[in-house]
């Protein structure tokens, strides 16, 4: 059995392969931004802030004296 390849269409589908590669990598979303959320810690809270919409989370553990902690906090950002 003898198989044969038309040169034009492997060329044609490689590169309409690379391009949809190209075009689902693409991404411009903007949970992707890297230091989009800061993490800060101290001895008794955590605070995430979003630095884009200055949206922040606070959180502090239920054995400090003044418990505080946002509903959200652990909430996926």
């Amino acid at each position: 059995m003898k198989i044969q390849i038309d040169l034009k269409s492997a060329a044609c589908g490689l590169i309409i392969g690379v391009a949809a590669m190209f075009a689902l990598g693409a991404d411009s979303s903007p949970s992707n931004q890297v230091g989009r959320y800061q993490i800060a810690t101290g001895q008794n809270s955590s605070v995430i802030v979003d630095t884009i919409t200055g949206k922040a989370w606070g959180f502090q553990p239920v054995s400090t004296p003044d418990f505080k902690q946002d509903r959200n906090f652990w909430d996926a950002k």
